[in-house]
């Protein structure tokens, strides 16, 4: 055998451990993204101590603990993998974005603006670096280096996404208002066309719910041996003040919030494999799995928050939810957040999110999804009254204290003014509101699509489409 057939049939030590490296990184890979998060956790932490603090390894470790809540353990990762990556871009970026979301905005700061340093071309940098800048000048820099690198990537990049966001809210906020409008309708376009999302699946869940979770149905009593937990479910649209609300009641002493934790859908995926009768079969479980269904997601969140006296999830499509806990866990309580249409909609169709939010590029899809929302909340307010609060965002900005105190007794807990105080405190947020709510409210976050008026002629023939008065944002 020739030495150069021998290099074929026999590959070195370097190309075997390189082989094992992208077949363990794939594997984890793909755990992730099915959303078996502890399982990729473990296959990733297995490869690491394989193949030592590799970069991609590393950042998908840090993605597989964030994602389960520990922003704690996933800032140590994150801190590790810079520590043997340090002249790597993508580390640092990935340190910037913990760090942002446990709050410390100025060291992430650091770490993005040390990526976008590093390299040049990196979109994601740069981006996570505009959206913790407050812009005064147009002809600040970094709208020139998105400009750019906007006009040297291919049309179809994704990257170039997340840097239309970031240039459009640069350029909003030195009233630059035109320019910003084709920022946010370019990168919801591109956005949109990179993902698959069937508007006809909301409007059957909602519809399916209503039929099922009717009047007779909430006439029956709490599944027999019910838990007892009451943990306060913040939901409905995004951009509509939920993290406000979830951070309001984080403050209290005796509350803790766990953010956007899938600890509900992923106890109610357990009922059935199929998505299309899952709503059908969750109203017709007996007692026995009511109860245990129950108790999976209160002992989830008593894990995720075990000194809280009160737990607050704010995983926004809960709201579907209401009809089913009302039986098998009776003491927890929904809030509805609502925001005035436009601002609500626009403040959509403005952001790009962490999560996955398939109707949020689109805006005849923004407003079906409003109406829809809107809509079951309201069913559940009728046939259940007291189970859902629904407070409006205007509420709290034209009287926080009184709006707050009603929610803090909604949620069973005694009023603290440390509730006043939401913006100071410490803890992780990892939303699209991340940096909002560390900051208190403002009167102009109110009528905020007012200066776009002439850009969104069709958003305001979406909603009035879907029967939702612009004006005061009930139906029609």
């Amino acid at each position: 055998m020739s030495k150069k057939n021998a290099r074929k049939t026999s590959p070195t030590g370097r190309s075997g451990a390189a082989s094992k490296l992208e077949a363990d990184l794939k594997a984890g890979h793909e755990k992730l993204q099915q959303g078996h998060l502890a399982k990729a956790e473990q296959l990733l932490r297995k490869a690491v101590s394989t193949h030592g603090r590799e970069p991609r390894l590393m950042a998908n470790l840090v993605a597989a603990i964030q994602r389960q809540g520990r922003l704690d353990d996933a800032e140590r990762a994150a801190r590790a993998s810079k520590a043997a990556n340090p002249e790597h871009a993508a580390t640092a970026n990935n340190l910037g974005t913990v760090l942002k979301f446990q709050g410390q905005m100025e060291e992430a700061a650091s770490e993005f603006r040390r990526a976008a340093e590093l390299d040049p071309n990196s979109g994601d940098a740069l981006r996570n670096l505009m959206g913790l800048k407050t812009y005064e000048d147009p002809a600040d820099p970094d709208l020139a280096a998105a400009e750019g690198l906007l006009d040297r990537l291919p049309p179809g990049d994704q990257t170039r996404v997340g840097l239309y966001f970031a240039l459009g809210r640069a350029l909003d906020e030195v009233n630059e208002h035109g320019r910003a409008f084709v920022c946010f309708e370019r990168g919801n376009r591109l956005r949109r066309s990179l993902m698959k999302y069937q508007p006809r699946e909301l409007e059957v869940l909602v519809d399916e719910s209503i039929r099922r979770y009717d009047a007779e149905h909430a006439a029956l009593p709490p599944a027999a041996g019910a838990s007892t937990s009451g943990p306060v479910l913040v939901c409905g649209m995004p951009r509509s003040g939920s993290t406000l609300v979830e951070q309001i009641l984080a403050s209290h002493p005796k509350a803790e919030g766990v953010g956007e934790t899938p600890a509900l859908p992923m106890a109610i995926g357990r009922i059935t494999g199929d998505p299309s009768q899952r709503v059908a079969t969750a109203a017709a479980l007996p007692d026995p799995e009511l109860s245990a269904l129950g108790e999976r997601y209160a002992a989830e969140l008593q894990r995720l928050a075990p000194d809280a006296e009160v737990v607050v999830d704010k995983f926004l499509t809960n709201f579907l939810q209401v009809g089913l806990l009302r039986r098998a866990l009776p003491g927890a309580r929904f809030i509805h957040v609502r925001r005035a249409p436009m601002d609500n909609g626009f403040g959509i169709y403005r952001t790009l999110f962490t999560s996955t939010i398939p109707y949020a590029y689109d805006v005849n899809e923004i407003a079906a999804a409003y109406a829809l929302t809107h809509r079951l909340c309201d069913h559940w307010e009728a046939v259940m009254p007291g189970s859902i609060l629904q407070v409006d965002y205007e509420d709290l900005v034209e009287d926080l204290e009184g709006t707050a105190r009603k929610i803090v007794e909604f949620a069973g807990l005694p009023w603290d003014d440390a509730c006043l105080s939401f913006h100071e405190t410490e803890r992780a947020v990892q939303t699209a509101s991340a940096t909002q709510v560390r900051q208190p409210i403002y009167a102009t976050s109110v009528e905020r699509w007012k200066p776009y008026e002439p850009h969104l002629k069709q958003l305001v023939r979406a909603f009035e489409a879907n029967g939702i008065d612009i004006s005061g944002g009930g139906t029609q």
